[in-house]
């Protein structure tokens, strides 16, 4: 079923696509597919690989301007486009033509990015009240709310449990049923907590992530007893990913640590001379890391030895993603850049709206960059002549 017509089976009981109206209520059950893209990263272990892959160059099919700040992901789902913005609204988008569905508006600014649990949004919040939520997208209405305070990071879905990391310095783990608290973990005594802004990755069996202080933790996801703990010298903020039972991340000092999922064994350090804000991406034998010189680097799981290098105009703080053998990567210089994974050679580039400081999202044959903290742009194959 194509596009539009997928588009003419909507029932939208509160409002019509690009009416402006508020509400948001998408009267029918969203259908998944193994190519949707329904948590930030793509999935718990926060890989940021697409399902698929789109060969350059592309065409842009359409624009859609948020009014609102962006820094999370584009979430999507049977042709519809889920966004959070820092204006605190939750949007839904028509994938088809880049039309708003609706919106709804909430308490406060979605930093993160939401997460998909079949027709119900997991949307976390930087207030102080109703910080975790689940709106009902058939329904139109919150399901239930946790008051887990602040929250600038991206909620992940192992299950029936949600896992989000709070600026107060807690790991919470909530049913995702009902909304409520199955355990939470201190990251230190309450007196010496410090903000976590990176969101939390899993193996299934270890939840991990980065926090202010510079801290790895690695905690059991059945009932958050810490496993272990790694100290990095430096500031957090991107999220792990989690790879071949190895976990990576980088923090603001410019080291990237590479250690074991089950123990916290450190398997390798990688000094790149340069701040790591964002988070990576990785296939099976290589992680992809940007950092605030404009450089990525492609670097080798098991050893963390350089493969190859690319440098780019501008800083490079957002993940890259893995397309098949191609590297769709945005930089603050405007650009998008497609590279071979392989050998890190530059094979297409194109100009955004503003500044890309938020990883592509690839949903079918629609690669999706979201540039200038507002617009996002969606580009598709060209089509043969």
């Amino acid at each position: 079923m194509g596009f539009l017509m997928i588009f003419r089976t909507f029932a939208l009981a509160v409002c019509v696509a690009g009416a402006g109206c508020s509400g948001l209520r998408i009267d029918r059950v969203l259908k998944s597919a193994d190519h949707d893209w329904v948590m930030y990263g793509g999935g718990p272990e926060r890989l940021n690989v697409a399902r698929g892959t789109v060969q350059p160059p592309l065409d842009e099919i359409w624009q859609y301007n948020a009014q609102g700040g962006l820094l999370g992901s584009p979430l999507v789902r049977d042709s519809v486009m889920i966004l959070g913005t820092l204006h605190g609204e939750l949007q839904a988008v028509n994938l088809a033509n880049g039309k708003r569905l609706g919106y709804k508006i909430l308490e406060s600014a979605i930093v993160g990015t939401p997460a998909l649990n079949g027709n119900y949004v997991i949307v976390t919040m930087a207030g102080k009240l109703e910080t975790l939520i689940s709106f009902d997208l058939k329904e139109g209405k919150r399901a239930w709310f946790f008051p887990a305070g602040p929250i600038e990071s991206s909620p992940l879905i192992i299950g029936n449990n949600i896992f989000v990391t709070t600026l107060a310095g807690i790991l919470y783990c909530v049913d995702k049923r009902n909304g409520e608290e199955v355990w939470k973990f201190d990251s230190v005594e309450e007196e010496k907590r410090v903000p976590i802004r990176s969101s939390p990755a899993s193996d299934g069996r270890i939840v991990t992530f980065g926090s202010d202080d510079g801290v790895i933790f690695g905690i059991d996801a059945s009932n958050g007893i810490l496993r272990w703990a790694v100290q990095t010298g430096a500031s957090i903020f991107g999220t792990p990913v989690v790879v071949s039972g190895v976990v990576i991340v980088g923090n603001i000092r410019g080291a990237i640590y590479a250690v074991d999922v089950s123990d916290g064994k450190i398997l390798w350090k990688t000094d790149t001379g340069s701040r790591v804000f964002g988070s990576a991406s990785a296939n099976r034998t290589t992680v992809f890391v940007g950092t605030a010189d404009g450089v990525l680097r492609a670097l080798d799981i098991r050893s963390g030895k350089e493969l190859w290098n690319f440098t780019a105009k501008s800083i490079i703080n957002s993940a890259p993603l893995v397309a098949g053998s191609l590297l769709y990567a945005g930089a603050l210089d405007r650009t998008l850049y497609c590279l071979d994974s392989e050998t890190g050679k530059e094979l297409w580039r194109y100009t955004a709206e503003g500044r890309i400081k938020v990883p592509p999202v690839l949903w079918g044959d629609v690669l999706l960059i979201t540039s200038e903290d507002k617009y996002v742009t969606a580009l598709r194959p060209q089509k043969p002549l």
